[in-house]
């Protein structure tokens, strides 16, 4: 959240992906940078159990999401 929150206030683009889990605590640290705002690109959680595959159907699934974020 620091950094995506660090470059976006220096005006790059920037698509910080997060797991559904972490919702919450990225709220709370944007809210704490004064990025009240600041959105993510949310997935399902969790990640670390997925196969290689599985987290490339995922990022597949979240593309448009970060495309977007990025060229916004």
């Amino acid at each position: 959240m620091h950094d995506g929150v660090f470059f976006e206030d220096s005006g790059i683009p920037v698509a910080t992906v997060i797991s559904a889990e972490f919702v919450g605590a990225a709220r709370g640290q944007a809210g704490a940078l004064g990025a009240m705002d600041y959105q993510t690109v949310v997935v399902p959680h969790p990640i670390q159990p997925l196969t290689r595959q599985e987290v490339r159907a995922l990022a597949d699934k979240a593309f448009d999401a970060i495309m977007k974020r990025i060229t916004a």
